[in-house]
């Protein structure tokens, strides 16, 4: 691919190979450090990129996003050295060659030892990290270079608007809350003062509360002991009246007795009697007989 391809008021999606999922700034990151992986194509201005000439055959990518260029992490040229965003600053770790290759790819390899762009652990899923490896010219190492449309910048625009919406809908939100937690603090003495007047108010009331009970108390334990003594005084008038039936019953006993055994001689002498007019008719009848 030659560099007369890469215009320079143009903006490119950069997809690996293998999956075709993009290069993109996650989460959107404005700050030095932000990560660089992979993740579906969505036309976001995180997802796009602009690859000057740097001179010597050597490009600059930067994300459309954040304006920050491609950037090998502390300066390495070790195979596995993780790839982020930072500042321009003419560094040979944000220098990179594009090589074209047989099957339509391109290859994105570092000024520094000339190793590739890599999709980590040769993983294309979404959020994939991206590192520099040497060439062993694997489709993890091939990307595919497409410019922009028209179309597509005005979709990342929107998508750029939208999420300034959110923003500033989100700030709203946020000051809402933040007068709503102030107007809270206002009345919040309010609010502690109410409270201290109930409790100084029930303090007051509790003496007279405690009298009153008191009062209540005693009044049940006279009506109590009313009822104690009236239930005493009836028990010993009981006792009273059944002692004194006692003593009767036991007075009255010997009369009893004898009155049974005067009635009983005089049974046996009735009956005595008309035993002997029984054997006195007897003997009459036969008389009359003869």
């Amino acid at each position: 691919m030659a560099k007369s391809e890469f215009a320079s008021n143009r903006y490119y999606s950069i997809a690996a190979k293998a999956g075709g999922r993009v290069l993109e700034v996650a989460d959107f990151s404005l700050e030095n450090g932000g990560t660089i992986q992979l993740w579906d194509n969505a036309s976001a201005e995180s997802q796009q990129w602009k690859i000057l000439d740097a001179g010597s055959g050597y490009y600059k990518i930067l994300c459309r996003h954040s304006e920050k260029a491609i950037d090998i992490t502390v300066g390495g040229s070790q195979d596995g050295a993780w790839v982020h965003q930072w500042d321009f600053l003419g560094a040979d770790n944000q220098l990179w060659t594009i090589e074209p290759t047989d099957d339509g790819c391109c290859k994105i390899k570092s000024k520094i030892g000339g190793k590739c762009l890599d999709v980590v652990g040769m993983n294309a899923v979404n959020g994939a990290k991206v590192q520099i490896w040497q060439d062993v010219d694997g489709d993890n190492q091939k990307w595919v270079i497409t410019a922009v449309s028209p179309r597509g910048a005005k979709a990342a625009e929107a998508v750029r608007e939208a999420g300034e919406k959110v923003g500033e809908t989100a700030v709203k939100a946020a000051k809402a809350v933040r007068a709503a937690g102030k107007k809270a603090a206002a009345k919040a003495p309010a609010v502690k003062k109410a409270a201290k007047a109930v409790e100084e108010k029930a303090v007051a009331k509790a003496p007279a509360a405690k009298k009153a009970v008191k009062n209540a108390a005693a009044k049940t334990s006279a009506a109590a002991k009313v009822v104690e003594e009236k239930a005493v005084a009836a028990a010993e008038r009981a006792t009273v009246a059944i002692e004194a039936a006692e003593k009767k019953a036991v007075a009255e006993a010997p009369a009893v007795k004898a009155a049974a055994k005067e009635a009983g001689t005089k049974a046996v002498h009735a009956a005595k009697n008309a035993e002997e007019k029984a054997a006195q008719a007897v003997k009459s009848v036969k008389k009359s007989k003869k």
